[in-house]
Formats: structure tokens, C-alpha cells, sequence
């Protein structure tokens, strides 16, 4: 077919589409058939005049029917089966136009699925006549659909980051589309305890449901990532979301101060271009009193890399409430200043988190830890150190599984501890 042979020089001749290569090179061929049918070579010319007609080139068809001579009938393509067929490339066109007009979308690429045999036939031709001027298959059929869709949408083709690719099997003739997520990224505030990140399945039944949990299958009814996420799917159009902390907090804990960053995907959205200011307050609204989000901005998924590379290196700091079992002394306070500065601390999984978490030794830095006496028994802790750190463990102990510890150093136990992150550093400085 035309696409085919012109194919086999798409390197030549830059700015001519493969199929008009392809007629070119027949019409060429039919002059030189013509010529010499005039001076007498009837035989040779007739061979090469059939051989054209038989592709469908419709000169070489008149001619044969003009001179009365036995018109062949046309043959598929011998390298794509007639694949390659313009109604038929023009029609999955419009039906993926179709398709198209349910999404909001800036750019997209198009791919395609060759079979086998196709290539294979190919690369015969190719090295029986020692052709190095050709190209992939794929890039005729993604090159017509896609100069197509650019002039219907007036939307641009994208090779890096598509918002849509769209996927054309030339096996079965159809076609995918695949909708890329839709990353945001912003910071949450927690203001209530007892509210985790992500859900959070009864540990009980795990998730089946029982009395315990008043057949919810859940330790807790809602979570972090489900009040940010289910709205979002909803106003984005999306069918699913999942949810990326840096880091995460206990369940008892809050997050003040500017809040944790996250980076929430949206998958399969049918919206892209939301207004984010307006997500924000449609959050804030619905969530009031239980979390805040701030600084929603459209991201990637070069930054959620970044967010998840950095998290376990990138500074928390923390304010601890603590009661301890006896009075707690001034050298006590300034023992701790001065020994729980610029330290390393050997921290084995936690005994609260062993069933979920493998038991493995964290070394984790402690920059400094600062202290204010409320009372006799209470003290006031502010903790920063590197993320990873689990810091109720590093005030009590852990029955000495995290060394050194608050409680050990000044040989007083602490009966309850109330935790809140106040500053999660800043994931891109923290990224070097």
C-alpha cells in the first residue's frame, strides 16, 4: 500500500507523508511502465502495470481497462494486510475523538500495538533489498491519528508527560484510553486525635467486621487521607485516589503549625482543570474542626518521588506534653538539654508497631531537644529530629529498645505523653 512503500524511505525527503511517497513512487513507476509500453516492451510493461493495479493505484487500473487487457484484482497489502487503510484509520479516528470529549485534557500522545507478523514481513523486505531508509510501522498510524486529533481539539502532542495516551491495537482494530492521574500536593493540619492518616482496619477481624468494631470492619470511622481524597475525586470526576504523606503521625497525635506535606493522586480523572482555591475551602468546609489543608498547587509525579525519598531524611519537630511518676528536678531538665543535643539514637521497631512492622534497628538523628517545666511532673518537650524517629519511644524507653531515652536519663518514668508535630521541613530543601 502507499503507506508501506513510502514507509521504506520515510528518511528521505523530509516533510512528505509516507503515503504520498508511497503514490509518488507508483506514479513513477507507471511513467516508466507507460514509456516503455509505447516503444514496444508490451510484456515488461503490462507485468508492472498489473503489479500496480493489483495495489489499487487507480491509473495503472484505467490504463489496463483502456487497452483491454485482464484487470487483477486488488490485493491486501503484503506488509499490513491493509492495516494501514486511510477510511479505516479515519473512522477509528473519529470514533477516539468520540471518546475523548467526556475529558478535560491539555495534551496527549498516541501509541499503537503492531502484531508480530506485520513486523516480520517488514524486516524481510528490508533485508532481502538492503533498505536503511525506513521507519517503525507505529509511526505511520500514530502520526495520522494524531495530526488528526491536533487539528480537531487543537490540543498539542506531549512525548514526556500526556495528560491521555491513547493506545490503538492494530490486531483487533480498537483502541484504549489511558487517563494519567492528576497530582496535587498541599500541607494538612490535624486538629483532633484519634484520627488516622489512611484508613485504618479493625485489628480484631480485619476488616470483616465484628462487635468490637460495630461491624465496620474499621478501628476508626474516617481517616486523614479519606476527608481530602473523597472530595477531590468527586469535584476532579476521578475513579479513585491514593494518598501520599510525608511521613505519618501517631493516631493519638495533632499536627500543628504548618502542617505535614502530601501529595494526593488522582486517578482517571475526567477533570483536570479545577480551581484548587476553591477545593481548599470545599475541604476546610466539610472537615471544620477535624484536619485543615493549605497551599494546594497542581504537582507531579517527579515530586511525589521527592516527597517519598525525602520524608525518612527530612527534619520533625515536635511538642510532647509529658507526666512523669515522681517530680521532675532542674538538673534533670538541664541534664536533658545538654545530653539530647547533635546525638544519633538507636531505635529498634517499637514494641506498639511490631505486628505491623518488621523489627529492624533505625539509627536516626536528634538535633535537640528543648524543655520547660509546667509543674512538679509535667514537662513540656520540644523535639526536633530527623523523620523516622519515633518519639514517644525516645521519652519512654521502650523497655530499652530505644537508646538513649529520656526516661532512662533521668531514671523517672513517664505516665502519659501527648504528642503533636508542629514543623514538617520543607520536602524540596530537604532534597538537597
Amino acid at each position: 500500500c502507499d503507506y508501506c512503500l513510502g514507509r521504506q524511505f520515510a528518511s528521505i525527503g523530509a516533510g512528505i507523508p509516507n503515503d504520498e511517497k508511497g503514490r509518488i513512487l507508483k506514479t513513477i513507476l507507471y511513467m516508466h511502465a507507460h514509456s516503455i509500453f509505447k516503444i514496444g516492451y508490451i510484456e515488461e510493461a503490462l507485468k508492472l502495470m498489473k503489479c500496480l493495479a493489483a495495489t489499487g493505484f487507480q491509473p495503472a487500473v484505467q490504463f489496463l481497462e483502456m487497452q483491454k487487457y485482464e484487470i487483477p484484482q486488488k490485493e491486501l497489502c503484503y506488509i499490513c494486510r491493509g492495516i494501514l487503510n486511510r477510511d479505516k484509520l479515519r473512522e477509528l479516528s473519529v470514533k477516539i475523538l468520540k471518546d475523548l470529549e467526556e475529558y478535560e485534557f491539555n495534551n496527549f500522545l498516541v501509541g499503537a500495538r503492531v502484531p508480530t507478523d506485520v513486523r516480520e514481513r517488514e524486516d524481510s523486505i528490508r533485508s532481502e533489498y538492503m533498505l536503511t531508509t525506513g521507519e517503525d510501522i507505529k509511526e505511520d498510524v500514530t502520526r495520522v491519528i494524531g495530526r488528526f486529533l491536533v487539528k480537531e481539539t487543537g490540543k498539542k502532542v506531549e512525548y514526556s508527560t500526556p495528560d491521555i495516551v491513547v493506545i490503538v491495537d492494530l490486531n483487533t482494530d480498537s483502541y484504549e484510553l489511558i487517563v494519567n492521574p492528576v497530582f496535587i500536593k498541599g500541607r494538612y493540619r490535624k486538629l483532633v486525635r484519634d484520627l488516622p492518616q489512611t484508613p485504618w482496619i479493625c485489628r480484631n477481624c480485619w476488616g470483616r467486621g465484628c462487635q468490637k468494631c460495630n461491624f465496620t470492619g474499621r478501628e476508626y470511622p474516617e481517616s486523614i487521607s479519606e476527608l481530602i481524597g473523597n472530595i477531590s475525586v468527586e469535584v476532579f470526576e476521578a475513579l479513585s485516589y491514593k494518598f501520599h504523606g510525608a511521613g505519618r503521625e501517631d493516631v493519638d497525635a495533632i499536627v500543628l503549625g504548618t502542617g505535614r506535606p502530601f501529595v494526593l493522586e488522582l486517578k482517571h480523572p475526567r477533570k483536570r482543570n479545577v480551581d484548587l482555591k476553591k477545593l481548599e475551602e470545599k475541604i476546610n468546609l466539610e472537615a471544620a474542626g477535624k484536619i485543615e489543608v493549605s497551599g494546594l498547587e497542581y504537582s507531579s509525579r517527579r515530586e511525589l518521588r521527592i516527597l517519598k525519598s525525602s520524608s525518612p531524611i527530612a527534619s520533625k519537630t515536635y511538642e510532647a506534653i509529658v507526666e512523669f511518676e515522681r517530680d521532675v528536678k532542674e538538673e534533670d531538665l538541664a541534664s536533658i538539654r545538654e545530653k539530647f543535643r547533635d546525638i544519633i539514637i538507636d531505635q529498634w521497631t517499637p514494641t506498639r508497631v511490631l505486628k505491623r512492622r518488621s523489627d529492624k534497628l533505625r539509627k536516626k538523628k536528634l538535633y535537640y531537644v528543648e524543655v520547660e517545666r509546667l509543674s512538679e511532673k509535667i514537662v513540656k518537650f520540644k523535639i526536633k529530629a530527623q523523620g523516622g524517629l519515633y518519639v514517644k519511644e525516645l521519652i519512654d524507653g521502650d523497655n530499652g529498645r530505644t537508646k538513649p531515652n529520656i526516661a532512662e536519663a533521668i531514671n523517672n518514668k513517664p505516665l502519659k505523653i501527648q504528642l503533636a508535630v508542629i514543623e514538617v521541613e520543607n520536602v524540596k530543601e530537604s532534597s538537597g
